[in-house]
């Protein structure tokens, strides 16, 4: 079984932490910040050139290249080991990366760091940041300036930073001598990044980090319980008034029942909202002042008055709640991160091997064609402003080993640690973890490098990998398509401040304390504390870049 930071939830947390984040952050005054913007297409000069690598041929092949997932329904029989020469010199380095799990037992104590460091010829003494609080420690983490030998970070929580562009270029080295050009000699494994994640790893006119995760990816995916769904008779949705029929004929709180969880900002995305803003008849429109955003604020609040939000969920409980809720099945559509759904199979086979979950079918909010939000900028593997030459060197084989695609000996180990102690084979040779496994091995050196992963999960479920792979292929067709995407934006503080106030009052809306017609006061607020500065910025980043 792999493990890596999307098994542990990664996915579900980027998209709601990323709620958090969008308000100004603890540390500098957000206005102070200076909005930038760069377009990623005009930065070839400064990233690798891309040079595929595919060392085992997958089972399912994706049909859309740069989006689409490839699909593994069985382990490789044989693994290439793709990296015959330690990478490491003997070096010895402090890294910092994101967890959502419990902390493992650390360096010295961990037989998984252990074996990983001796196969690489170098020692990685991980600190761990809460991927929980992340986006509020980082602003004061780089004020100080006393970062690790390497430092990963999500893309989202970047954000969360006033100036993270001079934040980046203050703390971390310059990598554009190093990886410019083809490296796929010297690096094969880096070299098989996607462009794209290299354009975004651009920051001032330097190729700052490495890509980690660099494959784009849903923030949310809206789920049902499909085993459940079929047994009250109920088909696919084509609506979100089918929707709402549905989730009636279900919720019963007598049973301990109902249908919904808070699944806002996925509907945001089922009704076609823009992601922030679109162009209608040459002039920007943000998503707050769309009718679909309007409509979408209406269904919620409808579905809330019809009783078919589950009480927790209206009462605040931990977002870590709806997960036992939707796995209990007291409600039975949640939206988490795409790994949920692995993650759970995994959990409830053991418990009940009836359970069946699957994302909804794609739908449109008014019956049209949907549209779902792929989220194309990574998380990025930065090194510390000052460090040798031959120690950069010696990272960036580092990174290389650890961007080792499926397949190869390299990836079995740091995903699964050692055969025997941390996981045992299958009858179909697939890597099990052990009880050991989980205690030493989170998300770790995964962090360090950039893969394109192919979904593979033996211990989800048999119809697992085929259901997932069709359905992400399905939905990466239906991209929304957003007029900055490929252009970095780092927004002006107030535009970026006015957020927090304006949703806050939104949540009031769908949860019945505030009348649905104050929706147009609370946007007259928003234009007027930020809203329309903000769109002013992006008209200019619009036409300073040939997309006006």
């Amino acid at each position: 079984m792999t493990q890596s930071p999307t098994r542990r939830g990664f996915l579900g947390l980027v998209a709601l932490t990323a709620l958090s984040a969008c308000a100004a952050p603890a540390g500098p005054k957000p206005g102070a910040a200076k909005a930038t913007a760069a377009a990623m297409d005009k930065l070839t000069a400064l990233i690798p050139k891309y040079v595929p690598l595919q060392v085992v041929k997958p089972d399912i092949t994706s049909s859309v290249p740069g989006f689409g997932r490839d699909g593994f329904l069985k382990y490789p029989a044989t693994l290439v080991d793709s990296i015959t020469a330690k990478p490491g010199k003997g070096g010895s380095y402090k890294v910092m990366v994101p967890t959502w799990s419990p902390l493992p037992p650390p360096l010295g104590s961990n037989s998984y760091y252990d074996a990983v460091n001796t196969d690489i010829g170098a020692t990685i003494d991980f600190n761990y940041l809460d991927g929980m609080t992340i986006h509020e420690k980082l602003p004061t983490l780089l004020a100080g300036g006393d970062v690790a030998d390497v430092t990963t970070v999500p893309g989202w929580a970047l954000t969360a930073v006033p100036d993270y562009s001079k934040a980046v270029d203050g703390l971390f080295e310059d990598l554009t001598p190093y990886l410019a050009g083809d490296i796929s000699t010297k690096y094969p494994a880096l070299a098989a990044i996607p462009t794209l994640a290299w354009q975004y790893s651009v920051f001032g006119g330097k190729l700052k980090a490495v890509p980690a995760w660099p494959t784009p990816m849903f923030g949310l995916v809206l789920f049902h319980r499909k085993d459940l769904w079929d047994k009250y008779g109920l088909t696919a949705p084509k609506s979100a008034d089918e929707l709402f029929e549905m989730g009636k004929q279900v919720t019963d709180p007598k049973e301990k029942r109902w249908a919904f969880g808070d699944i806002f900002e996925i509907m945001r995305e089922i009704f076609r909202v823009p992601r922030k803003w679109r162009k209608d008849g040459g002039k920007l429109v943000h998503a707050y002042e769309t009718p679909e955003y309007e409509a979408t604020v209406a269904w919620m609040r409808k579905i809330v008055d019809n009783g078919l939000v589950h009480p927790n969920v209206l009462s605040a409980k931990q977002a870590a709640d709806a997960k036992e809720l939707f796995k209990s099945g007291q409600m039975l559509v949640t939206s988490d991160g795409f790994s949920f759904w692995a993650e759970t199979l995994i959990q409830m086979s053991k418990e009940n091997p009836d359970f069946w979950m699957e994302p909804v079918p794609i739908f449109g909010g008014d019956g049209g064609k949907p549209e779902y939000r792929v989220n194309q900028d990574p998380s990025y593997t930065f090194i510390k402003k000052g460090t040798p030459k031959e120690k950069i060197e010696e990272l960036l084989g580092l990174f290389n080993y650890f961007s080792s695609p499926f397949g190869t000996q390299e990836q079995l180990l740091f995903n699964n640690g050692v055969e025997g102690k941390h996981f045992t084979r299958d009858a179909t040779g697939a890597p099990q973890q052990t009880e050991l496994g989980p205690k030493e091995i989170v998300g770790s050196y995964v962090w360090l490098g950039g893969r394109v992963d192919p979904i593979f999960e033996s211990q989800a479920h048999p119809n697992y990998v085929q259901a997932a792979t069709t359905w992400w292929n399905s939905a990466v067709q239906v991209r929304h398509q957003d007029p900055f995407d490929g252009i970095r934006v780092q927004e002006p503080g107030d535009f970026t401040a006015a957020v927090k106030p304006f949703e806050d009052k939104v949540t009031d809306i769908i949860r019945g304390r505030r009348d649905v017609s104050t929706l147009s006061q609370a946007i007259d607020e928003w234009r007027k504390g930020g809203g329309d500065a903000g769109r002013e910025f992006y008209q200019k980043v619009l036409t300073d870049n040939g997309r006006a």
